[in-house]
């Protein structure tokens, strides 16, 4: 979800503090996706003690692991989740992800996403997992999920727009942008756009991702974040 923008923090204005009550960390993309994970798992006291850090932008990664390993607290950390997004395709139209894109398709978005944190966490000679989903022995275990599934192109809108397909007002929302399709109008990311535009049927339509998380706007225990679910547990 987070990435390229100019207006995201730096990975030196970042937190990278690891609090001393943590032996887990789970690093997202972004701050949305920071408040939408630190939701998620308010509803399972097993992962109370998961400590959720932003990592700003998926190209900040490997600059953010920097301060992060030099911190006197990381040796305490026994397990580290990466969750990231694999959007080159829905982000093309941005010209400098061009070359980016292309790669993608050849490559396929969600593998290429997994080698560029499996590049990151090699630099900073930390294990690195072969597989989406999968945790490598450590120490600290690692683990690495691309969402939404390891496979398909897409983000974490994909997999909560997922969450509420089977909703009534869904049709709404695809009317909406077969409209737009009709006046040559192609918004892009596309689930990006859809997220927005169901959470503006909400009963506060101005929520973003990880707001609308804390108020309760997702179902977390919908089928969709099955496998999202799996991953963190096995932290």
């Amino acid at each position: 979800m987070s990435g390229e923008a100019t207006g995201n923090p730096s990975p030196v204005t970042a937190r990278t503090q690891i609090d001393s009550s943590t032996s887990k960390l789970l690093l997202v993309e972004g701050r949305e996706e920071e408040l939408f994970f630190e939701e998620m798992m308010k509803s399972d006291p097993i992962l109370a003690a998961v400590q959720v850090m932003s990592f700003c932008g998926k190209n900040n990664l490997r600059a953010f692991l920097a301060p992060l390993k030099k911190d006197p607290l990381f040796p305490q950390v026994k397990t580290i989740a990466v969750i990231r997004d694999a959007d080159y395709h829905q982000s093309q139209s941005q010209p400098r992800n061009q070359a980016t894109a292309h790669r993608a398709r050849e490559t396929g978005a969600a593998q290429l996403a997994l080698q560029s944190v499996r590049d990151s966490l090699q630099y900073h000679n930390l294990p690195r997992p072969a597989k989406h989903g999968c945790f490598v022995t450590g120490p600290p275990r690692v683990g690495v999920f691309i969402m939404p599934d390891g496979e398909n192109d897409g983000m974490l809108e994909t997999l909560c727009m997922r969450s509420v397909d089977d909703k009534p007002e869904a049709e709404c929302v695809k009317l909406y942008f077969q409209c737009l399709n009709k006046k040559s109008l192609f918004p892009r990311p596309l689930d990006k756009a859809r997220a927005h535009v169901w959470l503006a049927s909400r009963r506060e339509p101005d929520k973003r991702v990880g707001e609308a998380a804390q108020a309760g706007y997702w179902p977390f225990d919908h089928a969709a974040f099955g496998d999202l679910w799996k991953f963190i547990r096995a932290m």
